[in-house]
């Protein structure tokens, strides 16, 4: 494919999930990734969206108030675009455009039924390239849909732009709109699914919380199918509801442990959001999270309810110890937006043919 390399490229993008007014995962990539993309002159891009919906204030003014339409998962586009961009495990679009398809967490698809496993390797082989968050998930890719590593791209995402330990003040604050005391309680942030390891989440602090006078904070609402799991922390537990982005770096700045013992991660971010804070991290050995922290965190095995108390409590107890896990993961090298999205632009190049 031959085209002009010094305009800008055209985008099309599925918005769908970044049009969400509580952006969470996969909804929060899009929406940080294209808050970026407007900020290159390199790009122009198109929006679509499954839904009839428009952005609000906010995300218009960041997006730079691009045309938005609605499009049909079998209607050929009729935009003048270089390439399509599926950013949330589907593509949803069977037009002529070369595709670049973000496939975040090989785990779930596992999962799925043989149906939905064989729709999805006929939308990845329709990709000329596939973006995945760690060589974990690259690895996994490869050996369930059997795509060449040519294909695929490792591309990190990146913590928000407003992350980074707050002042003490602030970390009050938010503690006290939450009903929490600075520095007393163990914070888990995101869903608790099945693959999350809920039974360690609620079981590992047990005993912990009430021996070192802690509460236990997640974000979300209570669940019914959880209250077996919640009734032995004897109400040491504080169901935060959904946060707003700006009270995330403080709840992590005044946690004494994040705890994510996830059995599988495409990534992890939360163990990077709670690095750039200063919140020392316990992390399952399990999935992308090794790979994602490398040595800034205490990692235990996630199948042992103990092993994920023992890690805990150590953090808890050592104070030299979740100190110096502090100060790595301080140290650690930060990814921006910005850099995200220009790694995001190489890969849009290459699939439409624009390489410089």
């Amino acid at each position: 494919m031959t085209a002009d390399c010094d305009r800008p490229l055209r985008l099309a993008f599925d918005a769908t999930e970044a049009f969400r007014p509580r952006p969470e995962g996969m909804a929060r990539y899009s929406n940080e990734l294209l808050c970026a993309l407007a900020g290159l002159e390199e790009v122009e891009f198109f929006l679509f969206c499954r839904r009839t919906r428009r952005p609000t204030a906010e995300l218009s003014a960041r997006w730079g108030s691009p045309p938005c339409s609605t499009f049909y998962r079998r209607r050929r586009l009729g935009v003048a675009a270089d390439v399509w961009h599926g950013p949330a495990n589907r593509l949803l679009y069977r037009g002529p455009l070369p595709c670049v398809l973000t496939l975040h967490d090989v785990a779930p698809q596992m999962g799925y039924a043989r149906d939905r496993r064989r729709q999805l390797g006929r939308e990845i082989s329709r990709s000329a390239l596939v973006i995945t968050p760690s060589r974990h998930s690259a690895r996994g890719i490869v050996e369930v849909f059997g795509l060449p590593e040519e294909k695929l791209w490792v591309v990190a995402p990146a913590p928000p732009a407003a992350g980074g330990p707050r002042p003490p003040a602030e970390v009050a604050e938010v503690c006290a709109r939450h009903g929490l005391r600075p520095g007393r309680y163990i914070l888990h942030l995101g869903s608790r699914v099945w693959r999350k390891n809920p039974r360690a989440i609620f079981g590992a602090p047990r005993g912990l919380l009430q021996e070192l006078d802690l509460e236990l904070a997640v974000s979300g609402e209570p669940r019914p199918d959880e209250e077996e799991l919640t009734a032995p922390l004897g109400g040491r537990v504080r169901h935060l509801g959904y946060l707003a982005d700006e009270e995330v770096p403080a709840l992590y700045t005044g946690a004494a442990a994040l705890l994510f013992p996830s059995f599988e991660e495409g990534y992890g971010l939360p163990a990077v959001e709670a690095q750039a804070c200063g919140c020392p991290a316990v992390l399952a050995r399990a999935g992308a999270l090794p790979e994602v922290a490398g040595d800034a965190a205490s990692y235990c095995d996630p199948e042992s309810v103990e092993d994920v108390r023992r890690a805990l409590r150590r953090v808890l107890e050592d104070a030299s110890y979740a100190d110096e896990l502090r100060r790595r993961g301080l140290a650690r090298p930060r990814r921006s937006w910005a850099d995200v999205a220009r790694d995001h632009l190489q890969v849009y190049r290459e699939a439409a043919g624009l390489r410089r």
